[in-house]
């Protein structure tokens, strides 16, 4: 589980977005920008269909995997689970392709969407994040990549571009939809991104997979992220670290659960030992996470 990192060794900061980087899932507003997009389409139809499918599919699945809601009591067992509920994603994936909902979506209509979204609220990054990038900015060694289940590189990137924050489409994995990174209105189809390795970031062991892909030698892996399907990486990072509002929500409830049932010490982070407490510690935003890299340089070392 999670130590933290020798102060000495550079940092490698991989985040995920909606929830973590946000304050709440995007995938709505992804879906309202193709609806402001495309008036005379029932884009809000089709969502509220494929998402009532999902939720149907996903409990039926629960369901038949673990009845009665008798959850996994390890971390192997965890896996496999996960593993195994991927199908109800790609399934999701297939209906949201095939309903057409981002069908002939522009790649000028989804920046400017993006922006809006910041300027409106609509998204909203979490308290002390453009401080904490800037911090890590400026130290040589640490780098900063986001990965995540979202179905656009190019709108995660539009929100930070809003926000004056300014990251590399390589330091961001995610999925993209198709034909947007060439500049041709979209087919509507959810793609693994330009770059990509050729396969899509739908559940948490695709996020675990690109962790290990990322990982250098003598560099520490942070990892920051809010839901069940970041797990694994927060279980496989040198430090992983939830972000927990001060009321949960739902995404957040089913990781804090999961860690219960595993076992996980999650003390919050201030109060983290560090190197004498193994554990997921969790944090409110990324202003608590920077106070925390400043606190205590001396004991950064590894408890694993």
């Amino acid at each position: 589980m999670s130590s933290k990192p020798h102060h000495h060794h550079p940092t490698h900061w991989i985040l995920d977005w909606d929830g973590t980087i946000t304050k709440n899932d995007t995938l709505d507003t992804l879906v309202h920008i193709a609806a402001t997009a495309k008036p005379n389409f029932p884009t809000q139809d089709h969502w509220r269909r494929v998402s009532q499918a999902y939720m149907n599919d996903y409990s039926a699945t629960i369901e038949k995997l673990a009845p009665n809601g008798h959850l996994p009591q390890s971390f192997e067992d965890e896996k496999r689970l996960l593993a195994q509920l991927k199908a109800v994603e790609q399934r999701s994936l297939d209906r949201v392709s095939s309903s057409s909902i981002f069908a002939g979506l522009s790649r000028k209509a989804l920046e400017e969407g993006a922006w809006q979204a910041i300027a409106s609220r609509r998204v909203e990054i979490r308290n002390g994040f453009a401080a904490f990038f800037q911090h890590i900015q400026v130290r040589e060694r640490d780098r900063i990549s986001i990965l995540s289940v979202n179905w656009s590189r190019h709108f995660i990137r539009s929100c930070l571009d809003a926000c004056g924050i300014n990251l590399p489409f390589a330091s961001t994995l995610s999925n993209e939809l198709d034909k947007i990174d060439s500049g041709e209105p979209s087919t509507g189809l959810i793609v693994p991104a330009t770059g990509a390795d050729g396969t899509s970031i739908i559940s948490s062991g695709d996020k675990l997979e690109r962790l290990k892909d990322m990982r250098r030698e003598n560099e520490r892996i942070v990892y920051v992220g809010d839901s069940w399907t970041d797990i694994e990486c927060l279980f496989a990072a040198d430090v992983g670290i939830c972000i927990r509002d001060e009321c949960l929500g739902s995404g957040q409830k089913k990781l804090a659960k999961a860690l219960e049932r595993l076992g996980a010490v999650c003390p919050r982070l201030k109060d983290w030992e560090g190197a004498d407490q193994c554990g997921v510690p969790w944090a409110t935003d990324f202003g608590e996470i920077r106070d925390w890299m400043e606190s205590r340089p001396s004991q950064q070392q590894s408890a694993k």
